[in-house]
């Protein structure tokens, strides 16, 4: 009799160790498949990058006319961020940066801009240790 209680026992053990180390990854939000929705979300933050750049340039003015950047309350003309994404925004006298990070993606995906005017598209890269022990040649 106590064969089969044995047996059944084990098998709900092993299921429940096959259902919690089987746990699927997040689907990112702006890879394949990108819903419309998504792409329109992720390209209003690429398009908000680009006015975020012209908006420094034009206060700034040509070949660094004027002799500091400025926060980004005081650029003027500048639609709200896009829906579910937020800004983090740094400027120092002669430099600025900026991200525009997607809350809503499992995957981090963020523009991200500086001085320069370039605007890049990015999610973190993989987390990988950096140190090796030494019993680990």
């Amino acid at each position: 009799m106590r064969t089969p209680v044995l047996a059944i026992a084990a098998l709900f053990v092993l299921m429940g160790a096959s259902t919690g180390s089987g746990q699927r990854t997040p689907q990112c939000l702006h890879d394949e498949p990108e819903t419309s929705a998504n792409r329109t979300r992720r390209e209003r933050a690429v398009e908000w990058a680009h006015q975020i750049n012209a908006a420094q340039a034009k206060m700034f003015g040509p070949r660094g006319g004027r002799n500091s950047y400025v926060p980004l309350d005081r650029l003027f003309n500048l639609p709200q961020a896009p829906e579910g994404f937020k800004l983090q925004f740094h400027v120092e006298q002669d430099t600025y940066a900026f991200s525009i990070k997607d809350t809503r993606d499992p995957c981090l995906y963020a523009v991200f801009s500086d001085q320069s005017g370039d605007v890049y598209e990015a999610t973190p890269a993989a987390l990988k240790p950096r140190m090796k022990l030494l019993s680990q040649r």
